[in-house]
């Protein structure tokens, strides 16, 4: 079984690698608007309180 070069990716693992990226930029993304979900709540928390 001859291993391809080093550095060097096949197209199948190139694909995979592209579908794991945007995937990770989708769940960044979620990440970020749970974030922003939170900091609402805390402060409608906040003033529900006062």
């Amino acid at each position: 079984m001859a291993e391809p070069s080093v550095g060097r990716l096949r197209e199948s693992e190139r694909a995979e690698l592209e579908r794991l990226r945007a995937e990770a930029r989708e769940k960044d993304k979620r990440i970020r608007e749970l974030e922003v979900e939170h900091d609402v709540c805390k402060r409608l928390a906040a003033l529900w309180v006062k």
